[in-house]
């Protein structure tokens, strides 16, 4: 993964909860690192990325579609670590976490859904570690109701 152009992506960067984690990222991510805010519209990408300040006016954007698995499969391949909050995950999700787990891409998001964090396990364990990928879910405030 030493070659890919970044070291995290942020899918879902124009929602609410993308654009708190964007804001986040801003002042917590270390110095030098390759950030992206990644979504459907270049457009709302832009707004959030100029509503971030200086720390993020560098950041790539990147169009990307959870119904289209072109996309998800670019995304993947070009990051080291996807961060989604695109949800809800079982409508949404799976098709980015095949496209991580097929392209060795760690991803972490904050589903609260125990039926989609299931199907994640049993459809794409197995090709995520042929592939080193870690698969991470329920990394957030959003798996509490659930739990």
């Amino acid at each position: 993964m030493a070659d890919r152009e970044f070291d995290l992506v942020l899918f879902g960067a124009t929602g609410f909860v993308g654009k708190l984690t964007a804001q986040y990222l801003t002042q917590a991510a270390p110095a030098g690192a390759r950030i992206a805010l990644a979504g459907r519209s270049t457009e709302k990408l832009a707004r959030v990325r100029d509503e971030l300040g200086p720390a993020a006016a560098q950041w790539p954007l990147l169009v990307a579609d959870s119904s289209d698995r072109a996309t998800l499969d670019d995304l993947a391949a070009r990051t080291k670590v996807v961060v989604s909050t695109v949800g809800p995950y079982l409508r949404y999700g799976l098709p980015l976490v095949q496209a991580c787990a097929e392209a060795g891409t760690h991803y972490a998001d904050l589903t609260g859904e125990p039926l989609f964090i299931r199907e994640c396990i049993d459809r794409f364990h197995d090709r995520a570690v042929e592939t080193g990928a870690k698969i991470v879910n329920s990394c957030g405030y959003d798996s509490i109701p659930s739990d």
